[in-house]
């Protein structure tokens, strides 16, 4: 076998491997997003604390959103 056709062969299995990835990853795709919600939308603004009986000294006050990063990640002025 030369060199050449080596070199055409694993390119070939590379994109038939690359179309079986593909297509495995939008059925995973798929399944992971049943259970996903919508993420919430921030405003730089005060948000208020959750009242938690256990966690109760990590949430006192009310905290201002500084800066928005991404849609479900924030920035708080503590």
């Amino acid at each position: 076998m030369k060199v050449e056709e080596f070199v055409k062969e694993i390119k070939k299995m590379h994109k038939e491997i690359k179309a079986i990835l593909k297509k495995s990853q939008k059925k995973i795709k798929k399944y992971a997003d049943r259970n996903r919600k919508k993420a919430k939308k921030y405003k730089v603004e005060q948000i208020r604390n959750r009242k938690m009986k256990k966690l109760i000294e990590k949430f006192v006050g009310s905290y201002k959103i500084k800066k928005i990063i991404l849609e479900n990640t924030v920035e708080l002025e503590l």
